[in-house]
Formats: C-alpha cells, sequence, structure tokens
C-alpha cells in the first residue's frame, strides 16, 4: 500500500492543484474590487480636497475685503474724528456775522474792527483744519450741498438756482460739515 498506482497520484495531484490554482484567482478579484473601492474613495478625497481649497480660498477674499474695509472705516473714523468738534463751533462763527450786520453806530465801529480781525483768525484757523465756506448764491441748487428751505418765482434767474441764502454750509475735507440752508427759484 505503499505504493499507490500511477492514476491515483495523478488524481491526488489534480485536486491539490485545483483548489489552489481557483485561490489566486479568487484573490485577484477580490484585489481588483479592493482597488476599484481605493480608487474612488481617492477619487472621492480629492473631490473634496478641491472644494475644501475654494472654499478656503473664497474664506481668505472675504476676509481680505473685510480686512481692507475695516481699515478704511478706520482711517476714515481717524480722518473725520474732528468733525462732530467743528459742527459745534459754526454756531459761533455764525453768531459773529450776526453781529457784524448788527453793528451800526460810531461806537460799535471800532468793537466791529477787533471782532472782524477775531473772525478772519477763526476763519484762517477753519480752513487750515479743512473747513471751507460752500459757495452758494447763484449756484445750480445741489441737494447734496443745499437744504432748500422755501421757493420764490424769479424772473431774472433761471429755475432751480440759489437766490438767497439763509445760513452758510460747509464742507470738512470730502465731508459736508453742514448743508447751506437756501431759497431756490422756480
Amino acid at each position: 500500500m505503499k505504493n499507490k498506482p500511477d492514476a491515483e497520484k495523478s488524481s491526488e495531484k489534480k485536486k491539490s492543484t485545483t483548489p489552489s490554482a481557483k485561490k489566486p484567482s479568487v484573490e485577484k478579484d477580490k484585489l481588483s474590487v479592493r482597488i476599484v473601492e481605493l480608487e474612488t474613495t481617492v477619487t472621492q478625497l480629492q473631490k473634496e480636497l478641491i472644494e475644501a481649497k475654494e472654499k478656503f480660498l473664497r474664506l481668505a477674499a472675504d476676509f481680505d475685503n473685510y480686512r481692507k474695509r475695516r481699515e478704511k472705516e478706520f482711517a476714515d473714523i481717524i480722518e473725520y474724528a474732528g468733525e462732530e468738534v467743528l459742527r459745534n463751533i459754526l454756531p459761533v462763527l455764525d453768531d459773529l456775522e450776526r453781529a457784524f450786520d448788527n453793528m451800526n453806530t460810531e461806537e460799535e465801529l471800532s468793537l466791529r474792527e477787533g471782532l472782524e480781525l477775531i473772525y478772519r483768525k477763526f476763519q484762517k484757523t477753519l480752513q487750515s483744519l479743512g473747513v471751507e465756506p460752500i459757495v452758494s448764491l447763484k449756484q445750480p441748487f445741489d441737494p447734496y450741498l443745499h437744504h432748500a428751505v422755501m421757493t420764490r418765482e424769479e424772473t431774472e434767474t433761471a429755475p432751480d438756482f440759489v437766490i438767497e441764502e439763509f445760513e452758510k454750509g460747509y464742507k470738512y475735507k470730502n465731508h459736508v460739515l453742514r448743508h447751506s440752508k437756501v431759497v431756490v427759484s422756480k
């Protein structure tokens, strides 16, 4: 019994080789499926990475725009910080002008000269700070510079022109500090 016939040996070899031949084929199929799964995962992750990069770039651009806007706002705050103070000083200037209009007697004329010196110095100081009067008389009406208090029929003047100024307006750098109060022709 030690020696098996050759036919039995060959059938045993066939039996032993057949399962092992199937084994690599099954493993190849499993590996192929796993490769496809991994390729799909890699493709999905690449898409997510691209989306994340785009989202990051948009967010970075939004933040940069926000930073620039805040810097500009801060610079404007610094540049126009004195605007409220200057706006509160303008009534003093108006009062000086009204005082000049009401000084008519001989005694008041010497006082007027002194007040005019103060007035001119005050105007020069305001001008050095960037405050300028708005020229209104005989100018076209501009709602950004003028506040129309009333309208009046004028035959000598074209419509929508300033014919009288009740209160002088002022600009501070590029901002209107106070609108001119005017009468506009119809």
